[in-house]
């Protein structure tokens, strides 16, 4: 079964997981997070090994572009390895580049993609992902199970499905090129108002072929269902004729008039010949953001919303590893209560994703909209406290400014001092409308970059009237 893994949120809730930044920096600087995507899908390889196509996406905002001669370029590497019972089975480096006339060509929503592959025998490995950004050595990474099927068998069977975000009949090859299609990989599994057409691409092996003429066709058969595996879409069997032992699909689905939420597409494929059906699943999303600009009295009743606003954090979930639900509630260490923590510790990973999805609809502070925007707010929060003081040594969010950050907010200023021969480097965050105006002063005490909290005015945080001490160059 397929995981869409994502090294930096899905596109799909990029609300919920864009990077944000303090009021005193430009605007742009949200952009210098990697935004990457990351799926694959498997196919029948060659002496009973199987092909696994490996699709990286990357937003050209996000990448450092250098002057090359009278143009600009960027450079960016994917890489992975694989792994079983901890030993290294094979390890593949691929590097790309991209050059554009003007750095005006960055366009907000444009993608660059990689299209790569391996070879393995099937089974169960850990994979280690990563990408990074040449230039600014910015990097992403993650860890998934990677279960490969075998198409060993002689009965009749289909790949894994390729979601697009285009398809067409193209000659010449190139990266995107599958038997006679450009195939335009969607990492996200994302459609909407932009992409309406869900598009995707699989293939069918083993097909019997008996001498009867009427006998040599299969029936192809689409239908989309909700995130409680309920039909809400079914389109009219198709009938094809089987062109030989092996054979391409590709198929087209306008999902325009789907609400904003978690679907999944299920293919049945039935052999007209051999009276047997094969069938594969995968998961989808659509984001109209027209969805969420209405209320209740907007044509939408509260049951709606609500149903919509679950879908919604449910999809986050389901596509989460546990080690990323763990990850996430371990930030949420400020918030969570003594009890909630305690109960989540001895959860199983279907329990977990149970969990969230009520633990944030309890913190819901407008439940009559689609979104959570406390959870919003407070994940933005946490990707912040890790772009912008985490280190190869601790988390973002444990050290004194991610933690003063996830709980009282972003600060309404920031007055930095770097260090001089009078000082050592020390910020002061004020927060204007919390409890009548508090702040908060760190100091790079140790000098290796980390900001300690050596005094507040809040009521419950460190206070030291002395606190000037901590700055002395000579302490």
């Amino acid at each position: 079964m397929r995981k869409v893994v994502h090294c930096i949120l899905l596109i799909v809730l990029s609300i919920l997981l864009s990077t944000i930044v303090f009021a005193e920096e430009k605007a742009d600087d949200a952009s210098k997070g990697l935004e990457v995507g990351f799926d694959y899908v498997s196919f029948r390889g060659a002496e009973n090994y199987t092909y696994v196509e490996l699709y990286f996406s990357v937003y050209t905002r996000s990448l450092l572009y250098q002057p090359d001669g009278d143009r600009f370029k960027c450079e960016f590497q994917s890489e992975i390895q694989l792994y079983q019972n901890d030993s290294l089975i094979t390890e593949k480096v691929w590097r790309n580049s991209n050059v554009i006339d003007s750095l005006a060509q960055q366009h907000a929503n444009q993608k660059l993609f990689t299209v790569n592959y391996v070879h393995v025998k099937p089974g169960l490995y850990d994979m280690h992902i990563k990408f990074m950004d040449v230039a600014s050595e910015k990097s992403v990474e993650n860890k998934i199970k990677l279960d490969v099927p075998s198409f060993e068998s002689s009965d009749f069977c289909m790949s894994e499905l390729q979601l697009a975000s285009d398809i067409k009949r193209a000659e010449s090859k190139n990266q995107y090129f599958k038997n006679g299609y450009q195939v335009i990989p969607n990492t996200e599994h994302l459609y909407g108002i932009g992409l309406p057409i869900l598009m995707f691409y699989f293939e069918l092996y083993n097909i019997q072929q008996p001498d009867e003429p009427d006998t040599t066709q299969y029936e192809v058969k689409y239908t989309i269902l909700n995130s409680n595996n309920e039909p809400v879409r079914n389109f009219p069997a198709r009938i094809k004729n089987k062109p030989g032992n092996s054979a391409v699909e590709i198929g087209g689905v306008n999902i325009i008039t789907l609400l904003s939420g978690t679907y999944f597409l299920q293919l049945d494929v039935h052999d007209l010949y051999a009276d047997t059906t094969i069938s594969k699943t995968t998961k989808f999303f659509v984001y109209r953001a027209g969805d969420y600009e209405q209320t209740p009295s907007d044509s939408m009743s509260a049951t709606t919303v609500s149903n919509q606003r679950k879908q919604m954090v449910e999809g986050v979930y389901q596509v989460m590893s546990e080690p990323e639900i763990d990850s996430e509630f371990d930030a949420c260490t400020y918030i969570a209560t003594r009890e909630e923590k305690k109960i989540f510790k001895n959860l199983d990973i279907s329990g977990k994703r149970d969990f969230m999805v009520q633990f944030w609809a309890k913190r819901d502070e407008a439940p009559n909209t689609p979104r959570n925007e406390y959870r919003d707010d407070y994940i933005r929060r946490v990707h912040t406290a890790e772009k912008e003081f985490g280190s190869s040594f601790k988390k973002g969010w444990k050290v004194d400014e991610g933690r003063i950050l996830l709980i009282y907010g972003v600060p309404d200023e920031i007055e930095r001092f770097p260090s001089s021969t009078e000082n050592k480097a020390y910020r002061t965050w004020h927060y204007y409308s919390v409890q009548g105006g508090v702040i908060f002063v760190f100091v790079d005490r140790r000098q290796w970059g980390e900001y300690e909290l050596v005094h507040s005015t809040a009521r419950g945080e460190l206070y030291d009237e002395d606190w000037t001490r901590w700055i002395d160059p000579n302490q």
